[in-house]
């Protein structure tokens, strides 16, 4: 062992600073093909443009949380720690091949079926390889960094990842603004290519600290749904879990909430959603450095309950403030959702070593679930709306049902979860 290595960490501080170094460069390369991996927001004014309804434009997000459970197969399958940086390249370059094919087949299909068939598929095909990329990055930040310098990479890689995003939004609205569909569309799905293709190459310079023994992989019952079911018997995983459901299904009313340009402004949500974008991520800078001060200074239930109530506080302020200040409500969701990082944290903090891995693939998996929201959030803006004959009150329904969403979860969060949870020890008896 290194004479700087820490008692939970086997690497030196030159090993782990480098680790952390190339997580958040990662982060911010995912952060500046945001307007597209990011599902929702582009994909939901690319359909408008196709004239579909709200609920087909919030598809490409249901289906995208739909295909969270996959990363799990994969942490089965490809368990042996050797195997990390093999996955993490080839899921890197597996985004940025879904990326050529939806850029060709805006430019080469004047079809609109389509068109939403390939950005839908791509909006799966992300789930997966974002959702696998997550489980083995979180198991190099929990292996390859020591517990007590997790707050410094997280605010590292979402304090300065979203700067990149903000400018990625600035820069999406110039192309959607400046050049014509479908080439603006596609200008925007071309510029994830080369941005995953770094990623892949940056992700061969991860040192990860090898076992002893690699552990063999278990049968596919036993090793995915025996392991789920050691998952949810976990008490304080089991409600850690029914948390991060609630606060995603009402985060994932934000594809609405773009969609609700046409009513608030009178205009496509193409025109704004760059400025959203850039709101959503200006607000996620500054969360992300603050949110990485806070974990290091207090505990992980902080950062839940605090993403939580900006997720709230965003829902709250778009069904209420009217005319474009409105939109401030896409920089309060932007310093919510990095829910995305605090609540897994929490997660990986109850996890044992020998568990992470499995653990964050089942995390990646909560997001199924919540998948449905969106479509839920669609339908309702849909049918109240028509039944009402007020579009605008449909929405204002699909934000007050993401409401109750939000804080059923903060309830969870604030009444049955520790501050510091522990690992539970395996019983040994």
């Amino acid at each position: 062992m290194s004479a700087d290595a820490t008692d939970d960490c086997s690497l030196g501080t030159r090993e782990q600073t480098r680790n952390l170094i190339i997580f958040a460069v990662n982060k911010s390369l995912i952060y500046l093909a945001s307007p597209v991996v990011y599902v929702g927001i582009v994909q939901g004014a690319l359909f408008k443009e196709l004239r579909t309804t709200s609920t087909i434009a919030n598809l490409p997000s249901s289906v995208y949380f739909w295909m969270t459970p996959l990363p799990i197969l994969v942490a089965w399958y490809f368990c042996a720690v050797r195997l990390l940086r093999p996955v993490l390249i080839a899921t890197y370059l597996t985004v940025a091949a879904g990326g050529a094919t939806v850029t060709a087949t805006l430019l080469l299909s004047e079809d609109r079926e389509v068109i939403i068939a390939a950005v839908v598929v791509h909006a799966g095909m992300l789930g997966c390889a974002l959702g696998v990329a997550a489980t083995y990055e979180w198991e190099v930040l929990g292996k390859g960094v020591t517990r007590s310098r997790r707050g410094q990479a997280l605010g590292l890689a979402f304090g300065v990842g979203p700067v990149m995003a903000f400018l990625a939004a600035l820069g999406s609205q110039a192309i959607l603004d400046r050049i014509p569909y479908p080439w603006n569309f596609a200008a925007l799905f071309a510029t994830t290519v080369p941005l995953m293709a770094l990623a892949a190459f940056l992700a061969t310079r991860f040192v990860v600290p090898q076992p002893a023994v690699e552990v063999p992989r278990e049968p596919l019952v036993a090793g995915v749904f025996g392991g789920f079911g050691d998952f949810f018997r976990d008490r304080l995983l089991f409600l850690a879990a029914i948390a991060m459901i609630l606060v995603a299904s009402g985060y994932n009313v934000l594809t609405n909430m773009s969609l609700f340009t046409k009513e608030a402004l009178g205009e496509q949500p193409a025109r704004y959603v760059g400025y959203q974008n850039a709101l959503r991520f200006g607000f996620k800078i500054v969360a992300g450095l603050l949110l990485g001060w806070l974990l290091a200074r207090t505990h992980p239930k902080a950062g839940m309950l605090v993403t939580g109530g900006f997720c709230l506080a965003s829902v709250a302020w778009v069904s209420l403030v009217p005319g474009r200040w409105f939109l401030l409500s896409f920089g309060l969701m932007g310093a919510g959702e990095l829910f995305g990082v605090y609540y897994p944290n929490y997660i990986l903090s109850c996890s044992p070593k020998e568990k992470m891995r499995r653990n964050m693939a089942f995390t990646s998996m909560l997001n199924m679930p919540a998948g449905f929201a969106p479509l839920l959030f669609g339908f309702i803006a849909d049918t109240v709306g028509a039944a009402a004959d007020n579009k605008k009150f449909g929405f204002q329904v699909s934000f007050l049902v993401a409401a109750a969403f939000l804080i059923a979860a903060l309830l969870v969060v604030q009444l049955m979860l520790p501050a510091r949870p522990q690992p539970q020890e395996p019983d040994v008896s």
